[in-house]
């Protein structure tokens, strides 16, 4: 499958000229990347902001030692931005989950592209302002969920309806019990407490290669009730 080698192809760039993209595509370094390589510390001071033109990539923040999983970000996304607006450094380290293409562009032709042509502007907007309802549900969460309801949180949030029985969902590839604790700030050994409950409570099943939530409202229901206690 081919990879696209212009800015054009990325969802923030398509309303602009193809020129302009041409003229930016050639101030661009354009890296491919194997997974788990890293691309971004969280130490790091430059300014660079990294578009994502394939694969997937995985942003996390290392506190005592120990991993937090920010999000995960797809073909279309990008990262970096933050830095590029305040020059502050890094909030998180970046590495590549499967092999990847990013284009690299240096952070001031980022913000002058940005406040230059208001579609670029708008969808960083946007982005920041997911990241942050994002951001601040899950700490939220932390704050108020011991760590069962967390895990039910986690799993509802990776899943998908399914499309003959809305009751149900499914979580395909769903992530190990060491990466869903990296996600909600516990131990891999409650994880795997908590997800053998669930089987044994008949809400989830697990199959090869993915997990069924088999009653979504019921788990609903209780993380609502959860978070109103």
């Amino acid at each position: 499958m081919s990879v696209p080698s212009t800015l054009a192809a990325h969802p923030y760039f398509r309303a602009l000229d193809p020129e302009i993209c041409r003229a930016l595509d050639r101030q661009c370094i354009w890296l491919r990347t194997t997974a788990g390589a890293w691309i971004l510390d969280q130490s790091a001071t430059d300014r660079d902001v990294y578009f994502i033109m394939s694969g997937q990539l995985r942003a996390v923040y290392n506190i005592a030692r120990q991993d937090l999983i920010f999000n995960d970000m797809n073909a279309g996304s990008i990262f970096g931005e933050m830095a590029a607006i305040d020059g502050a450094p890094r909030a998180a380290s970046v590495f590549a989950i499967v092999d990847s293409v990013v284009a690299k562009m240096p952070g001031p032709l980022f913000v002058d592209t940005m406040f230059t042509h208001r579609c670029l502007c708008e969808a960083v907007v946007r982005t920041l302002i997911e990241r942050l309802r994002a951001m601040s549900g899950r700490v939220g969460e932390l704050g108020a969920l011991n760590v069962r309801t967390r895990v039910h949180a986690e799993l509802l949030r990776l899943a998908r309806r399914d499309r003959d029985d809305p009751r149900r969902a499914i979580i395909v590839t769903p992530p190990n019990q060491s990466e869903l604790a990296a996600r909600i700030n516990t131990r891999r050994e409650t994880v795997s407490r908590e997800i053998n409950a669930m089987e044994r409570n008949g809400l989830i099943e697990r199959r090869r290669g993915a997990i069924v939530i088999t009653d979504v409202l019921r788990l609903t229901a209780e993380i609502q009730q959860a978070n109103s206690g």
